[in-house]
């Protein structure tokens, strides 16, 4: 079949592009014609018969002036979306124009005729009007063509195009197949035979009338005038072409020629197939409306199927598998047969970027999108405008790399936005250009909002799904970690024991325990482990692996320290530390030994004396990994007098603040244990937490918060030390 027009556009293609190559495009057509004018104007000036060579010459020149005009109109044409009305309203002044230009040429000119001997123009009237009404009637022809190319390829497809095509490529063949013919010639029978060949697209291209379905019942009514008004003037348009005001007297009586045909038989044959191919189209256009009218409920119809395009697209929210989500989103398109391929690039900001990625694809790879299209910018483009983006060509675009192998002609792009957030992006493409409509960009718009409504529930849910595995996990931690802490206290001869652990978040940092070390000693531990979450508790745990197995090794509460170091030290991370207390309360002996490795004072209240706040040197486990540790460290031993009270503690108490910003302090620690010495260990330590309360304005902790309260009764005897004023001792923990 041939293929003459796209032909015609791999010549428009070697020409600069936009509107340089449009003028350049007017120029070359301008140009021809003046040279065709001046060569007809000539020849019936002179009277002298034009020979087969340059008839042909003419008649080809002038298809081709008249394939230029058609390029070089073909941009401005279609920066114009899809309008029935507009495209017809602009063909019907057109037509009125030509007719006017018809009957001024008539009225002042004259009618002209035909010279017997040439069959040319017989004066330089006809000669003029020919030349006049050749490029007029040529511009109208194309300006036909142009208006109802858009309305013929309504939801185009490949073949649609192939056939629009094949209807030029063959009315100007059959044009062609006149060249060596003289204007008043009757045609042979291979353009007879051709000119039946070119009714055949034409026929086809007449009833693609699409575009009626979506009008409402005005549109369609103005439409099916301004059609009927066209189909009219191009009847009269034709009509004077052959017995009218564009007609002279030809070589025999009552005969008339056409204008056209006496400047070029062939432009002439090849403006009467586009009236033709006007008027068929508009009188089929007439008679559609005609029938349509009773049924715009059509209109509504398609609404009503984009809303339940909608309300399926709202069917994928209660999809709350995201990898599922993502493919039924990307196919979507395809599966509406409104795109030929799709993809789905979406942009998670959990993973610590921005750029978009391409979740899923229908029709085309993942590999093949990332090849063809640059992704991140489109999306980027479209998140910042929240607009679909509609590329008609889309190769000419320079964030497109496709070629016409590739299948994307066109291309939209439609952001994914919910809730002020950007998911990414949704695209769609099909293999010929411009092949998105309206209602096509509407609806997957529409699809477009609720896929990231979707996106947005599968976010939340599988962020809330998160947050209850965390949840149990650290629930599971924080049930594994109680059980570290001691779940019962030991029964002690002439003391009491009372103990409160309060962690800030699920899993705490601090840590405390009570040994039997047996023969009436008790080591009683409170730790604090730097920061929170599953490192303290991890560090907290070996610990407890230490106390249990280190403990009752020694009587020394500096030695148990300096073993923890050794052990805790290789495993601790980078400037993570441990800061503890660690006593041995001696029953018979009446003693309580304490070593402090970096924590808090221990608070000691006695009844007639005090308080204290008992700071014995030492580093923080982990600080050093032995000999600064065990140099530094110092054991303070106190002589136990019936009443004296102990308060071992973390930070978490002292360092609570009010509303104020004022710390609670071991001023108002001390001068509290002191008030409440004469309570029991309960009560001082129930008192203690009510006061921090009190203090803090709530019950909330921004740091875990362990006390544990020890009161001497009195059993054991302390006259085994030596007298001192004082009612403790300091000595090294290593001589």
């Amino acid at each position: 079949m041939p293929q003459f027009p796209p032909l015609l556009a791999q010549f428009r293609s070697v020409l600069p592009a936009g509107r340089t190559g449009r003028i350049a495009l007017m120029v070359a057509a301008a140009v021809l014609f003046a040279v065709l004018a001046v060569t007809h104007g000539g020849f019936s000036l002179v009277g002298a018969p034009i020979t087969a060579f340059t008839r042909v010459l003419i008649n080809v020149g002038s298809i081709g002036f008249a394939a230029l005009l058609y390029l070089a109109a073909t941009p401005w044409f279609e920066r114009s979306r899809y309008d029935p009305l507009r495209a017809l309203w602009r063909a019907l002044l057109m037509a009125i124009g030509l007719l006017m230009v018809m009957v001024v040429l008539r009225m002042f000119v004259g009618e002209g005729h035909v010279n017997p001997r040439t069959s040319l123009s017989g004066d330089l009237a006809t000669a003029i009007s020919a030349i006049v009404l050749a490029f007029i009637e040529t511009f109208f022809a194309v300006v036909v063509l142009h208006s109802l190319r858009p309305l013929v390829l309504f939801r185009r497809t490949r073949r649609t195009r192939q056939i629009w095509r094949a209807m030029l490529a063959l009315m100007s063949v059959a044009a062609l197949s006149t060249a060596l013919l003289l204007p008043t010639a009757d045609p042979p029978i291979l353009t007879t035979l051709l000119v039946v060949g070119s009714l055949v697209p034409m026929v086809y291209c007449a009833f693609r009338l699409g575009w009626i379905v979506p009008l409402t019942f005005r549109h369609k009514l103005l439409t099916m005038l301004f059609s009927a008004g066209l189909a009219v003037l191009l009847g009269l348009v034709l009509f004077q072409q052959f017995s009218g005001l564009a007609s002279a007297a030809g070589l025999f009586a009552g005969e008339r020629v056409p204008y056209l045909y006496l400047f070029s038989r062939s432009l002439g044959g090849l403006v009467v197939f586009a009236l033709v191919f006007g008027f068929l189209y508009t009188i089929t256009a007439v008679l559609s409306l005609l029938f349509h009218l009773p049924t715009t409920q059509a209109f509504a119809q398609q609404t009503g199927e984009i809303r339940a395009f909608k309300a399926l697209a709202e069917l994928s929210t209660e999809v709350l598998d995201r990898d599922q989500l993502v493919e039924t989103i990307s196919g979507a398109p395809v599966l509406a047969g409104i795109a030929e391929s799709a993809w789905l690039a979406l942009i998670d900001p959990a993973s610590g970027s921005l750029a978009p990625r391409v979740a899923a694809a229908s029709g085309i790879t993942k590999q093949d999108v990332l090849r063809l299209v640059a992704v991140d910018a489109l999306v980027e483009d479209v998140a910042r405008s929240t607009a679909p983006l509609l590329l008609g060509t889309a190769a000419a675009d320079h964030r497109v790399h496709a070629k016409p192998r590739d299948h994307i002609g066109s291309l939209a792009v439609l952001p994914l936005m919910a809730g002020g957030q950007s998911y990414g992006a949704l695209f769609a493409a099909k293999p010929m250009t411009d092949g998105f409509e309206d209602d096509d960009v509407t609806a997957l718009a529409t699809f477009a909002g609720q896929a990231a409504l979707a996106l947005s529930h599968a976010s939340l849910f599988q962020d809330a799904l998160e947050k209850e595995r965390l949840a149990r996990e650290l629930a599971l931690a924080r049930e594994v970690q109680q059980r570290l802490l001691p779940q019962s206290l030991p029964e002690m001869d002439g003391a009491e024991l009372a103990v409160a652990e309060h962690p800030a978040e699920e899993i705490a940092g601090d840590y405390y325990d009570v040994v039997d070390l047996g023969e009436g000693c008790f080591g009683i531990l409170v730790a604090d482990v730097a920061g929170k979450g599953a490192a303290a508790a991890f560090y907290m745990a070996q610990l407890k692996g230490i106390v249990q197995s280190s403990a009752k090794l020694t009587r020394s509460p500096g030695a148990f320290l300096a073993l923890a170091n050794e052990a805790l030290t290789p495993s601790l991370a980078r400037r993570a530390f441990i800061s503890a207390v660690y006593g041995i309360l001696d029953t018979r002996e009446g003693t309580f030994t304490l070593a402090r490795a970096g924590h808090c004072p221990i608070v000691m209240a006695r009844a007639d004396d005090g308080p204290w706040l008992l700071r014995a040197d030492g580093i923080g486990i982990g600080l050093d990994p032995g000999p600064l540790f065990r140099r530094t460290l110092h054991e303070q031993v106190v002589r136990l007098v019936p009443g004296d009270v102990f308060a071992l503690y973390t930070d978490g108490l002292v360092e609570t603040r009010n509303a104020d910003g004022d710390e609670y302090g071991y001023d108002r620690l001390t001068d509290a244990i002191h008030d409440l010495r004469e309570h029991s260990a309960s009560d001082v330590l129930a008192a203690i937490l009510s006061d921090r309360r009190d203090f803090a304005g709530s019950n909330s902790l921004a740091d875990d918060l362990t006390i544990v309260i020890l009161k001497w009764n009195g059993v054991g005897s302390s006259a085994a030390l030596p007298e001192t004023t004082e009612p403790f001792t300091i000595r090294p923990a290593f001589a």
